[in-house]
């Protein structure tokens, strides 16, 4: 089958459950209500997806797939500049994927989503501190908080700048970061 009638194929879909999540729980959405939606039959969704969460997963990956990547060498108290830049990327991504964000984070309750996006910041950070433990507390304590921050930001229609939210998200998440591991032993 031609790979651009299939990414089409899929498109449809994915925007058709997006567009039924937003008015619904996942777990009140058919595979013939996807199929309604996006004017495909039950065969072309099978074809594709085994189930509505194989969709959703799918949706999930595709927007974790596409986060900008972050600076491989961040000791962030030598880079603040630059850790800064990498925040604003992200947050622009957010920004513009406003409504997939918002479905995924905040209208879904979706912890799993939430979960694998704490997953895949962390993979992409690189540990500085020698007791990993501590710092691997730290920074699930500071994703975490970020995406309560990021609800907030996306319930208020980006009130806040970017530059100035990604800001603030930097000074927060210095201090949590700070934490002495000489005081604390795991």
């Amino acid at each position: 089958m031609d790979n651009r009638r299939v990414k089409i194929t899929k498109k449809m879909i994915k925007d058709a459950m997006l567009e039924l999540l937003e008015n619904r729980p996942i777990n009140k959405i058919t595979v013939t209500d996807i199929c309604k939606y996006a004017d495909v039959n039950r065969s072309t969704f099978y074809a594709y997806y085994d189930t509505t969460i194989d969709l959703i997963h799918e949706i999930e990956d595709d927007v974790l797939n596409q986060l900008p990547p972050l600076s491989k060498e961040l000791p962030i108290d030598k880079q603040d500049q630059e850790f800064i830049k990498t925040l604003e990327s992200f947050f622009s991504y957010v920004k513009e994927n406003h409504r997939l964000f918002k479905i995924l984070i905040i209208q879904n309750s979706n912890n799993d989503f939430n979960q694998k996006l704490i997953e895949t910041v962390m993979k992409k950070y690189t540990y500085r501190n020698s007791n990993k433990k501590i710092e691997k507390y730290s920074y699930i304590y500071c994703i975490s908080g970020v995406i309560g921050l990021v609800k907030e930001w996306i319930n208020n229609d980006f009130n806040i700048s970017t530059t100035d939210f990604s800001n603030l998200v930097f000074q927060i998440s210095s201090k949590a970061i700070e934490i002495n591991d000489n005081k604390i032993k795991l």
